[in-house]
């Protein structure tokens, strides 16, 4: 970096000399050339002037382009003032008219022509130099120069390279590169259509229209396929087709079996939420029902010892009169009701309870218990049955199944201890009923 710095650095110190030679060694020349035309004292400043004016168009030209108002005049009238500079310096050389060379021309000294011209090359050149390196440096030079072909190109194929340079002309392409990337496109284009139709005449118009408009620069579609490429590339489609449904249908019974697993694990939930609810209400109705029956137990407790204790102070009251009464036939003692009965309707009260076939007056009763309370939650959970259904789950009658509901649906409303059993027994049957199904 260093180096590059130095190597501008003299080549602008050395520019800046030749410049200045070329400007001041043609000076006396232009002057005495102008003081012989007639010039006068003009001929001072004709020399500068006209040097002076290549570097003022040049230096305008670059201001207006920079400022995007440019004027092509002021170049082509600076190169007008070169050729001029040149050509009053090449005249300058000619040597002075004699007797035998009246009329001298530039050809007569060549050495004083191309001596008095080198100077003014040298200044035109670097002029043309620094104004070049000028419009890079502030990108105000467009590159609109084109691509040369090579010449072994030329040598090696040139009816074709004829063709490219041809089409690299009329169309403007500057770059060598794309243009032959666009003649590698045309010559596949067409040697894949010889090998699908057998020549470019046999090919559809569709086909062949676009290797026509490549001529003048439009660029070719892709190429036409022969029918083996065209099989495989339909083949390959319909490959690609089924492994799209295959995915999508895989995807589908992914998403659906997320679906069914999401709404399992929240059918499960519910029913976990659900069961959870139910034991809580089961315990709670049970802590319930245990408190009542505890309050009801301590109350028939308080009630049973205050009779008791009522009792014994009557009998203690009643205690010296019945001394004093004389003892009755036991005849009397019995009421009327045992005495129309007598031992037949005795002995048949006791009869079903010797029999074997049939329950004993205690196992009825609680036959008739466990039926009431039975009917009882099934009232509560609003599943009443008809008589005759819930006469036939016991074994009886339509008439025992309708005097069940009757007494348990009377019981529901008088009987708070009887309600709650009812209720308790209800709360297990569902909780039962909700085990099942979830094991299921």
């Amino acid at each position: 970096m260093i180096a590059f710095r130095f190597l501008t650095a003299a080549i602008i110190i050395g520019a800046a000399i030749v410049g200045a030679i070329g400007f001041a060694g043609p000076y006396d020349s232009l002057k005495e050339l102008a003081e012989n035309k007639g010039f006068g004292k003009f001929s001072y400043f004709l020399p500068v002037g006209v040097d002076a004016g290549i570097i003022v168009l040049l230096g305008l030209d670059l201001w207006l382009t920079r400022m995007q108002i440019p004027m092509p005049l002021m170049r082509q009238t600076a190169w007008i003032l070169t050729v001029a500079t040149i050509y009053f310096n090449t005249n300058a050389g000619v040597p002075d008219p004699t007797v035998s060379n009246p009329y001298p021309s530039l050809w007569d000294d060549p050495v004083a022509v191309g001596m008095h011209s080198v100077l003014p090359l040298l200044f035109v050149a670097t002029v043309e130099a620094a104004r070049h390196a000028v419009r890079r440096l502030a990108h105000l030079a467009e590159d609109n120069s084109m691509d040369k072909v090579r010449a072994s190109r030329w040598f090696l194929d040139p009816l074709r390279t004829f063709g490219l340079w041809r089409r690299m002309r009329l169309w403007e392409i500057t770059s060598y590169a794309k243009a032959l990337l666009r003649e590698r496109e045309r010559l596949v284009y067409l040697y894949r259509l010889r090998a699908r139709y057998g020549s470019k005449r046999k090919a559809p118009v569709q086909v062949s229209l676009p290797l026509r408009l490549a001529d003048y620069g439009e660029p070719l579609p892709a190429p036409p396929l022969t029918e083996r490429e065209e099989s495989e590339q339909a083949e390959a489609e319909a490959r690609k087709r089924s492994r799209e449904a295959e995915r999508e249908a895989a995807r589908e019974a992914h998403e659906q079996e997320m679906a069914r697993l999401v709404a399992q694990s929240e059918a499960r939930l519910h029913e976990a939420r659900e069961t959870a609810r139910l034991q809580a209400e089961v315990l709670e109705r049970e802590a319930r029902i245990e408190a009542e029956r505890h309050e009801r137990e301590e109350a028939r407790r308080k009630e049973e010892e205050q009779a008791r204790a009522d009792e014994t102070a009557r009998r203690e009251a009643a205690r010296p009169a019945s001394r004093n009464r004389p003892e009755e036939p036991r005849a009397t003692r019995d009421s009327p009701a045992e005495q129309g009965r007598g031992p037949a309707s005795r002995a048949s009260q006791a009869a079903p309870s010797q029999s074997g076939g049939t329950l004993s007056r205690e196992e009825l009763k609680g036959q008739r218990e466990d039926a009431e309370l039975h009917a009882a939650s099934l009232i509560l959970a609003n599943s009443r049955p008809t008589a005759k259904e819930f006469g036939g789950m016991y074994g009886q009658r339509e008439t025992w199944g309708g005097d069940r509901l009757r007494v348990a649906s009377n019981r529901l409303g008088s009987d708070a201890e009887f309600r709650d059993r009812a209720e308790k027994l209800r709360l297990e049957r569902m909780l039962a009923s909700t085990a099942d199904r979830h094991s299921k």
